[in-house]
């Protein structure tokens, strides 16, 4: 959903293919996304109790997978596989991930993969080896810093990134930005943009965000540099509030919409820059702007 919503920001058709319980209350947020393969079970919708320390790191205290072991293959449509369309694995069980990545590979040769995943499953040693494996496999393997040092077993983040061996890897390093690397890309460090935002209020999803954005902005400019600015400033814009709702009604035309938006907060216009790209729906007027 993060990734997804993340995508949508940024003018990207996005569609949801997951599985949610009887319990789950929060259906407004697939407005403006093809959920329709969003498909409803009486089970226990997923479900994760999660602390942060003072810097924000999430220690995941109990997870009920629930209505997630519904989560296959076989729940995405062929229309979703178009030879230049892109699939987006979000974290679930490495077992799970590469037998959906095989199976998208096989009816669709030509789409796009990518894949991220969490720091208790990296953690695993058998779950490293097949991470290691999917990295070589998809078009994207995304991971932040600390979950590329530890499936490279190394303390050393250039280490890590000799050692994972990935057609195009993405590691996120938070406020310094993203580092970008592969056997098709010239390894090199992109900087994030500083966004002016009032405070940290919920980084929960922040990395899903942030991957969504990178996703769609490189999806529609295939420029690295303009990709991790968007992603880095979408991804702050939704810390600065509760779950989804810093970026439900932000629309931006193109990602160098995002780079102008943070140039109008630093500069003190943003009530009426913050107007421009936001999206009126459910029969409110939408801005011939946004």
């Amino acid at each position: 959903m993060y990734a997804a919503i993340a995508a949508r920001a940024l003018n990207c058709r996005a569609a949801v293919v997951s599985a949610i319980g009887r319990d789950f209350r929060f259906t407004s947020c697939f407005e403006g996304l093809d959920s329709t393969c969003v498909k409803a079970y009486d089970m226990p919708t997923t479900r994760f109790l999660i602390r942060y320390n003072q810097q924000w790191e999430a220690k995941y205290v109990e997870v009920n997978p629930g209505v997630g072991a519904r989560i296959r293959s076989s729940l995405i449509p062929s229309r979703f596989l178009r030879p230049h369309g892109l699939i987006h694995l979000s974290p679930m069980k490495p077992t799970k991930v590469a037998r959906i990545a095989h199976k998208v590979r096989q009816r669709s040769p030509q789409a796009e993969v990518s894949v991220s995943t969490w720091m208790g499953y990296v953690e695993e040693p058998r779950y490293r080896r097949i991470l290691n494996r999917l990295a070589s496999e998809v078009d994207f393997f995304m991971l932040n810093e600390f979950e590329a040092k530890a499936l490279a077993q190394t303390s050393s983040l250039s280490l890590a990134l000799q050692r994972i061996k990935a057609k195009r890897l993405v590691v996120t390093m938070g406020k310094l930005g993203a580092i970008i690397s592969g056997s098709d890309v010239e390894p090199q460090m992109v900087p994030a943009l500083s966004v002016p935002t009032n405070k940290v209020v919920d980084t929960t999803g922040a990395g899903d965000t942030w991957n969504g954005a990178f996703l769609a902005a490189y999806k529609t400019t295939g420029d690295l540099m303009k990709s991790v600015a968007a992603a880095s400033i979408i991804s702050s814009i939704k810390c600065s509030g509760w779950g989804f709702e810093p970026l439900l009604e932000l629309t931006f035309k193109k990602p160098s919409d995002v780079v102008e938006y943070v140039l109008a907060l630093k500069e003190g216009w943003m009530q009426k820059k913050l107007t421009e790209f936001v999206t009126y729906r459910k029969g409110k007027r939408r801005t011939e702007t946004a």
